[in-house]
């Protein structure tokens, strides 16, 4: 041994304990810090992140403080509602619940409250009616604005031309923000595709309905070219003349394997599958290219472009568009190529194919590593577990579309969004409360009675008398003092009263009285008295029946006959179902399914 004294040993082991131990709290340390870093994004984030709490804290008690602020923006964007909408002043107090319920989720998406103004306005003018949308609808139209970037009045106008829900838009571009990610393409650019084209389901049959034609968005994005030429080719081969002649003249300009030299399948191509049609036209481009081993690139054959060019015309395609394709398609080709995992699907090698980039020819990609580092790697040497890391930084589809608008802010910009959200969540709530709004409705009474009572009274001609008598009043008090018959204390007291009994003819007016209190007795008419509850609808009780009819065990040789006969005498024999039944017919609330 190397210590031969065994109280040497022990100390050498407990050094060496203590040691590990050490290393192990270094190491749980560090794993911590890592941690709570990662979840502000860094430490400059997570030390903002902290030293920001306190003024958080402080915004939403200012802004919870604020009713004048919450006042003025319920008062001016409730009648900014009214004037667009062109109802009566009665339907104020329901514009501006809503805009306290809508607000604040808003703003807790770092979306302006005004947004939910200019949503109401949009659906309005879209559907061309004063009818209200709920706060779900305003809010998931607004995130989704955010997030795909297009205008509330566009989503509203081309969902509805395909009969799609205002209630539902939210879903439906979730589903087409969370392909656009996991094929690893812009979720904006997807999206302009899919709702600029909503009308063509109108006109073309698309598998999965939004589905299909989210398909094409995304790969019209990813190659650069738009969409609406794929439609012109749809439109030129819908019927068989057109269908014949492009066939004719891609086999004229040697066009030697495409469905669009077959008339019948190109027909049915523009007719039930517009995305297998761009499919084909994405493919045949592909053939005009070739890749450059000195450069390193693909590149148009010299006796290909004068091809491109007719080709282009026949199909009704600009020919600097189609060239272009040709270029991004074949480079898209190689990397999917490069690909070599027999176990990915066809959206993750989109994904791979979509985030990696081509250099020198061979096929790269950023990812992060094991600690969280990024590192490039060729596409050829990925891991599963670089696929799957991938995967997590692209996929969010177990996220709502408000969670995704949340996730477009930055740390701090979230932490003032939720400060904001919960600060005019309190004003704007005891804003709009029932005895709120009924005080609001007084204070206007009060004001406006005042007002037009003293327009009333003080007519142009009773204001030119008062005046008169004032000034000869105040004419002769002057003229006294100046004389010396009375004294300037004297004039001023002469002054003061003759004011005092201007103000106290108006203060001593019944008229203005009676007219407060009656209109102010009219707002708080029903206050005390129990409220009405709603009639409940009775629940549908279930009842089964039991029939006995013959058949081969299929719905193919059924007598439905027999079936009608069978349940018929089904019910006669059922007692407890025939007296429901002759309930309902007499009136009674019972309901029956």
């Amino acid at each position: 041994m190397f210590f031969d004294d065994k109280s040497e040993n022990e100390a050498l082991k407990k050094e060496l304990e203590r040691l590990r131990e050490y290393g192990a709290t270094i190491a749980g340390v560090s794993k911590t810090n890592d941690l709570f870093v990662k979840s502000f994004g860094s430490v400059s984030d997570a030390i903002l992140g902290i030293n920001k709490i306190p003024d958080a804290v402080t915004a939403i008690a200012s802004a919870a403080a604020d009713y004048d602020t919450a006042l003025q923006y319920l008062v001016e964007e409730s009648n900014d509602i009214q004037k667009a909408f062109g109802t009566s002043r009665e339907r104020l107090d329901e514009f501006k619940v809503l805009l306290a319920d809508t607000a604040p989720d808003l703003l807790q998406m770092g979306i302006g409250a005004d947004k939910a103004t200019e949503t109401i306005k949009a659906l309005g003018a879209e559907f061309g009616t004063t009818g209200m949308f709920g706060k779900e609808a305003l809010t998931e139209l607004a995130a989704t604005s955010k997030v795909t970037g297009i205008e509330v009045s566009n989503l509203a106008e081309n969902f509805r031309n395909v009969g799609v829900s205002m209630y539902d838009v939210g879903d439906a571009m979730l589903e087409v923000a969370n392909y656009a990610k996991s094929v690893g393409v812009s979720v904006q650019a997807v999206s302009k595709g899919v709702v600029d084209n909503l009308g063509k389901m109108n006109l073309y049959n698309f598998e999965n309905g939004t589905k299909g034609l989210t398909k094409m968005a995304a790969q019209a994005a990813r190659l650069g070219f738009d969409m609406s030429q794929t439609f012109a080719v749809a439109d030129k081969v819908f019927n068989p003349e057109g269908a014949i002649d492009l066939a004719a003249g891609l086999q004229r300009l040697g066009v030697a394997s495409s469905a669009l030299l077959d008339p019948l399948r190109a027909m049915d191509l523009a007719q039930n599958d517009p995305e297998q049609l761009q499919n084909e036209i994405v493919d045949l481009t592909k053939t005009f290219t070739k890749f450059n081993q000195e450069t390193g690139k693909f590149e148009i054959l010299p006796g290909e472009k004068r091809r491109i060019r007719e080709i282009a015309t026949e199909m009704g395609i600009l020919p600097e568009k189609l060239a272009e394709m040709s270029i991004k398609a074949s480079e898209f080709d190689r990397k999917m190529k490069s690909i070599e995992f027999p176990t990915a699907n066809k959206e993750e090698k989109e994904l791979i194919a979509s985030l990696s980039t081509l250099s020198g020819g061979t096929a790269v990609i950023s990812v992060k590593d094991e600690s969280g580092k990024r590192v490039t790697k060729e596409v050829r040497q990925l891991t599963p577990e670089d696929i799957e890391r991938l995967k997590e930084q692209e996929q969010l589809s177990s996220k709502t579309i408000e969670e995704l608008a949340i996730e477009q802010l930055h740390v701090l910009e979230e932490l003032n969004a939720t400060a904001s959200s919960i600060g005019r969540r309190v004003s704007l709530g005891y804003s709009t409360s029932e005895e709120s709004l009924r005080a609001q409705k007084a204070g206007n009474v009060l004001v406006k009675s005042l007002f037009e009572e003293g327009e009333k009274k003080f007519t142009g001609q009773d204001v030119r008398t008062a005046t008169g008598d004032f000034i000869g009043v105040l004419e002769k008090g002057i003229i006294d003092a100046s004389e010396g018959n009375i004294s300037i204390e004297e004039l001023g007291t002469l002054i003061s009263e003759k004011l005092g009994n201007l103000a106290g003819d108006f203060e001593s007016n019944n008229d203005v009285k009676v007219n407060i209190r009656e209109n102010i007795k009219e707002i708080y008419k029903d206050v005390g008295k129990p409220k009405k509850e709603e009639e409940k609808k009775p629940e549908p009780e279930e009842i089964i029946l039991t029939v006995n009819v013959k058949s081969d065990g299929t719905l193919n040789n059924l007598d439905k006959t027999e079936l009608t006969a069978s349940v018929v005498r089904g019910i006669e024999q059922s007692t407890e179902l025939s007296s429901r039944m002759i309930k309902v017919v007499t009136g009674d609330r019972i309901g029956v399914s």
